[in-house]
């Protein structure tokens, strides 16, 4: 499952130079030399009041910015009052002073307990001391936010060694940690942008592969280091298994190409002012002219067509109609009598008739079907696939064998544990049935052996997760921890595609349903952690699975 990140600036750059701006002493200048530092916090406060307008931005940000312009505010009224007359109004001075006095009150308040409450446990409410130690925040903030707030305004002095001492503890608590190797690097822009636009387009087809050796013969305008650099970045960034699988097949055929050559886009570099510069060897372009006008007897346009002409109405893509006649079919087979409410699982490539039959626990129900298909010539059966060990699942696998001894090299892909099994593929390793691309994700926890196999190819892609997912539940933890199946569940399948369809190995759906009612009448996310006294997700997930098995 996509999960979207909302940020308040447009490039992470953007947060890296508000960094700088508002700690320009963290950072010197290639001479060693400190930047000047006024007009850069004033224009990092500026810019991180804009922020606020657009939401999500964090609040250490919004702190640094609020505590700065208290500072700001203080420096600037020090100056007033030494280039005014000695004849200035003292009432005036005095009102300025106390102003001055409550935007820092109110700056390092609103600091304090933003940060506090963010960490507060909303069962078992914790005093802001306790929060404090926990997270390293020194007890005299805390009390300073206390009598800001309910005694008389602390002096204008300390209010402004406190400030000074918050952001010190702002920067070691939050600013030193953003990696600065993160940042937009304005000559990748172009490589970058040409590899998401590779990323981005839909597979055409056949022509995928043409199109991956296109794309790669492209970005050798650009040094090979550079371009492998960029995609490794991209494959780890972006989540879901098309991008990676994508990201390898370029990084490949970057590869294989051959350095930057005559054929290469001229180099590029930039001046001074930002514009790009192109430099090209006039007398090698001189040549290649030459060379074009001698290849006059060169094939062109109609007379490249091989074979007879078939006319495709406007608008209709030959990649869809392809689609169209190769796609990945499944077909559910119920198990009611044999097994307890189980699933089994056919699944075809219409194009190669490769076939693969998952979990087909109870021979006397899956066996008339698959015989049926293999006799009509419909499939071409290669392997019994399993997801766990369990009776309910591989224990059909030896009779099945048995009743279908005429299917040669008939492979039993599963864990370790499965019967009779043949195959153990690796977590994440990929194989291909036809057209159709397997991967495994190991998701230990029911049992140890577990594995779900994402299955893909142009027209959709599909799980099929046996007893580890399930409409509306998730299964018990025979053999593994509620950690684990927070894993399995929250990071490895919750980071398969939002379109990927999902086929659990058993139909509990009104059971879950019903289970899940009782604890969740409504959507709001506090009634759960009510009921299982616990707000951490590894810990809300093991006292909901234990409330389930007790559950009637």
């Amino acid at each position: 499952m996509v999960r979207y990140v909302f940020n308040s600036w447009r490039r992470r750059n953007d947060l890296l130079l508000v960094r700088r701006q508002f700690y320009p002493h963290q950072h010197t200048d290639d001479d060693g030399d400190v930047p000047d530092d006024d007009d850069a916090r004033q224009l990092a406060v500026g810019r991180v009041s804009m922020w606020m307008t657009r939401q999500h931005c964090p609040h250490l940000v919004e702190s640094t910015a609020l505590l700065t312009a208290a500072l700001l505010t203080d420096e600037a009224d020090d100056s007033r009052r030494l280039s005014s007359s000695v004849s200035s109004s003292v009432s005036t001075s005095a009102s300025v002073a106390y102003a001055v006095r409550a935007t820092y009150a109110a700056a390092f308040s609103r600091f304090v307990t933003g940060l506090l409450d963010g960490h507060q446990d909303k069962l078992r409410k914790q005093s802001m001391y306790t929060i404090a130690a926990t997270i390293g925040l020194p007890s005299a903030f805390v009390e300073l936010r206390h009598q800001s707030t309910h005694e008389q305004l602390p002096s204008r002095a300390k209010l402004r060694v406190m400030a000074e001492r918050a952001l010190v503890w702002i920067w070691h608590y939050y600013w030193k940690h953003l990696d600065a190797s993160d940042q937009d690097d304005g000559g990748d822009d172009e490589c970058r942008a040409a590899v998401l636009d590779f990323l981005r387009a839909a597979d055409d087809g056949d022509d995928a592969e043409l199109e991956v050796k296109r794309r790669a013969a492209m970005l050798r305008r650009w040094d090979r280091d550079r371009v492998l650099e960029t995609i490794s970045r991209l494959q780890s960034a972006l989540l879901g298994n098309q991008a990676y699988l994508k990201c390898l097949s370029l990084s490949r055929h970057v590869m294989e190409q051959p350095g930057p050559g005559p054929e290469a886009d001229p180099p590029r570099r930039t001046d001074p002012d930002g514009g790009v510069v192109v430099e090209a060897d006039c007398f090698a372009l001189d040549a290649k002219a030459d060379d074009d006008d001698d290849d006059d007897d060169t094939p062109t346009g109609w007379s490249l067509l091989v074979g007879p002409w078939k006319p495709m109405p406007i608008g209709v893509k030959l990649a869809a109609r392809r689609a169209a006649r190769r796609a990945m079919h499944i077909q559910s087979i119920p198990m009611w009598v044999g097994s307890s409410n189980n699933y089994a699982y056919l699944v075809v490539d219409d194009k190669s008739k490769d076939a693969v039959i998952i979990d087909p626990a109870n021979p006397p129900e899956v066996t008339p079907v698959l015989k049926k298909a293999i006799d009509d010539g419909s499939i071409k059966l290669k392997a019994i696939v399993n997801t766990h060990h369990h009776w309910d699942h591989a224990g059909g696998n030896k009779k099945l064998l048995a009743e279908l001894d005429a299917v040669p090299n008939l492979d039993v892909v599963g864990g370790k544990d499965c019967e009779a099994v043949t195959k153990t593929p690796a977590h994440g390793e990929t194989w291909k049935l036809g057209d159709i691309s397997v991967k495994s994700v190991h998701t230990p926890c029911h049992t140890q052996d577990s594995i779900c196999y994402l299955m893909e190819d142009q027209t959709g892609r599909a799980v099929f997760t046996g007893d580890t997912l399930f409409v509306g539940g998730c299964g018990k933890f025979f053999e593994g921890s509620a950690a684990e199946m927070h894993e399995a569940l929250n990071k490895r399948l919750a980071s398969l595609p939002d379109d990927t369809v999902v086929y659990p190995g058993h139909e509990y759906t009104a059971s879950n349903a019903k289970f899940a009612m009782s604890v969740q009448p409504s959507e709001a996310d506090p009634e759960i952690q009510k009921v299982t006294g616990t707000t951490e997700p590894v810990a809300v997930l093991e006292k909901l699975r234990d409330m389930k098995n007790k559950f009637k």
